[in-house]
């Protein structure tokens, strides 16, 4: 419910007049890239925030490029600012907090009050977002201090708003109100009508969190009001959101399933995926607080499908706030340390003086006694030498090991946070459902059905973190044998031929004889099983799967090719970073998110490669090559 709406020099909406002027000044005769032409520069990235990170980086980094050349330092502090924004939106929060901070150096350099005040604020935000709730309010007191000395009311609203947001965030919602009211007065005094409508809006999340509904839902309405009248259909469906929340909690069923849909539709049309769960969520809570328990599963469903799909961009989200964290502890940590350094050279430097005598003393005498023992022990210090270099080198091996184990660690527990928990959390949830309403035959086989799908995916999820995990803990052994790929392949159809048959998909070994492979024989079996069994999931009936192979200079290429219905642009890309991704098969079969990233990992793993073609209703083709000769190894 509790948000802060950033008012923007640019807009969406301006992009193509920044573009019109950005080419009127290129096309001048006098054209030079100076601080005007930045500054267009710079609006332009950052009109493009949270449409497209590409172009944001694209326009701020030219920004940023000009401006170093020119020596306009308030350009290079803003250009990096923005450059921030977009890290935000593609979830590096560990460069969006570099960014930002490098932002205020630069600005606090050039001292630029406007500049630091700005940067101060974008790192308060990232500061409350990673739940550094007390050092997020100093900042943006910071900022707002410097606002209102530089009479820069737009901006001055905007930190008072984020202070308010802050005391919200730590459940001081009476301190919450004070500031939201204050920035309320602010944005009148104006005559800005969005900050006054944000304001208010705001006011009415503090209220909700107050359980005052009443009130809250005149402040929501007003927002809703307003948002109808502009092109800004994701605030005038938040809108929606939170009156219909509100009449929930006031018991009033039939307007609270009204603005339910009206949200749902509008979120729909506008593929705002968050908020098309929170209506969701909602039609399901009121439908069964009237037991009206088919509508309430219909809406549940639906909850449970979006939730689903977002639980992986929480988590990389989650992730990267963590990272974020991490970061800052450890910076704050290094600060200390330093602290202490300095204090800790200071006092040695006082002691120093006081021995100075007696330590060059010491010193000549060990000198003395070394210079005599290196001629005594030249042959003794010599081996001693290549004993040390033999451990040094094997410290470095197993500090990379370590290091590189760690890594296999973290993304491990990653993957199985989330597609262990989710069918557990699915069949927890429907049982409830089962154990709460009596449902209808029909309804109760769907629910059926739906426990064998989460229990089939469990049981592939299961198999496949076993043979992740085996490849991953400490002390795995890779044995490469010489494999005959054709037979090979047979062998691992065999299981999977029913399955095949069941969805009326043909399989097709095309692997000449002979040919073979140098590598461990369990990681290939896995590999190509994953491979076929994903094939089948993507295919429809009277598709076909062929396998087929080729020998050249000492290496096999193999290629797992179907007919089905293809792979997106998004998902190709993240399958061929190595990213987990999960997607819904012909027949509704539920990926684990794991397969792709195991054939990377195996493949890899036997001095192999994997990559995957595909487009949208052309099918799709996965290769993965595997050394033909020892030698190769």
């Amino acid at each position: 419910m509790l948000f802060v709406q950033w008012q923007a020099h640019a807009q969406p909406a301006d992009i193509p007049r920044l573009k019109h002027t950005m080419l009127r000044m290129q096309q001048k005769k006098d054209f030079c890239k100076d601080s005007a032409y930045i500054d267009i520069l710079d609006s332009l990235a950052f009109a493009f925030y949270r449409i497209s990170a590409d172009s944001l980086f694209f326009y701020s980094q030219k920004a940023l490029d000009f401006a170093q050349q020119a020596g306009y330092g308030k350009g290079v502090s803003v250009s990096i600012r923005i450059q921030g924004n977009g890290y935000a939106l593609t979830g590096n929060y560990v460069k969006m907090l570099a960014s930002y901070q490098q932002a205020l150096t630069i600005a606090e350099k050039i001292n630029d009050p406007i500049c630091i005040a700005k940067a101060t604020v974008n790192i308060a935000m990232r500061y409350s977002d990673i739940g550094k709730g007390d050092e997020s309010m100093k900042l943006f007191m910071k900022a707002a201090d410097i606002f209102e000395k530089m009479k820069d009311s737009l901006n001055w609203q905007k930190a008072i708003t984020g202070i308010g947001v802050t005391w919200s965030q730590k459940k001081q919602y009476d301190k919450a109100l004070r500031y939201h009211q204050k920035a309320l007065d602010i944005a009148t005094a104006m005559k800005d009508d969005y900050s006054v409508v944000v304001s208010n809006d705001n006011i009415g999340a503090v209220l909700f969190e107050q359980a005052k509904y009443k009130e809250a839902l005149d402040r929501f309405l007003h927002t809703r009001e307003y948002f109808s009248h502009t092109d800004d259909k994701i605030r005038k469906t938040r809108a929606d959101v939170a009156i219909a929340l509100t009449y929930f909690q006031l018991k009033n069923y039939p307007a609270t399933i009204e603005y339910a849909n009206q949200s749902l539709q509008s979120a729909t049309e506008i593929k705002a995926k968050r908020l098309i769960g929170q209506s969701d969520k909602i039609l399901a809570d009121v439908y069964d607080a009237k037991n009206d328990a088919r509508n309430a599963l219909k809406y549940f469903k639906l909850y449970k499908d979006i939730s689903d799909s977002l639980f992986n961009e929480t988590m990389l989200k989650k992730t990267g706030e963590l990272e974020a964290r991490f970061e800052y502890e450890k910076r704050e940590t290094q600060l200390k340390k330093d602290q202490e350094k300095k204090n800790a050279l200071h006092k040695h430097i006082v002691r120093n003086k006081e021995l100075q005598i007696s330590i060059a003393t010491l010193v000549i005498l060990f000198l003395s006694i070394l210079i005599f023992l290196l001629f005594r022990s030249r042959a003794a210090k010599h081996k001693t030498n290549q004993l040390l270099e033999a451990k040094n080198e094997e410290i470095e091996r197993q500090a990379v090991q370590l290091h590189l184990k760690t890594q296999e660690k973290d993304k491990l527990f990653s993957i199985i946070s989330h597609d262990l928990k989710v069918p557990l959390y699915s069949l927890k949830n429907m049982l409830e459902i089962l154990k709460e309403h009596s449902l209808p035959e029909a309804d109760l086989q769907s629910i059926i059905n739906e426990f064998r799908r989460d229990i089939d995916y469990s049981a592939e999820l299961t198999s496949n973190l076993l043979s992740w995990a085996s490849s991953q803990l400490d002390g795995r052994i890779i044995i490469p044998v010489m494999l005959p790929v054709h037979e090979l392949v047979s062998g691992t159809m065999e299981p999977l031929i029913k399955t095949a048959a069941d969805k009326k998909v043909e399989l097709i070994n095309k692997v000449p004889q002979p040919l073979t492979v140098w590598a461990d024989q369990n990681m290939v079996q896995v590999l190509i099983r994953n491979l076929i069994s994903n094939a089948i999931k993507f295919c429809n009936p009277g598709d076909v799967i062929t396998i087929e192979g080729r020998a050249k200079d000492g290496i096999v290429e193999i290629c797992v090719a179907d007919t089905g219905i293809g792979i997106g642009k998004e998902v190709l890309t993240k399958i061929n970073r190595k990213e987990s991704v999960t997607t819904f098969g012909t027949a509704n079969e539920k990926g684990v998110g794991l397969g792709m990233l195991l054939c990377h990992e195996f493949a890899e793993a036997n001095r192999g490669i994997f990559r995957v073609e595909s487009e949208p209703g052309k099918g799709s083709r996965f290769y993965f090559t595997l050394p033909s000769i020892p030698d190769l190894q």
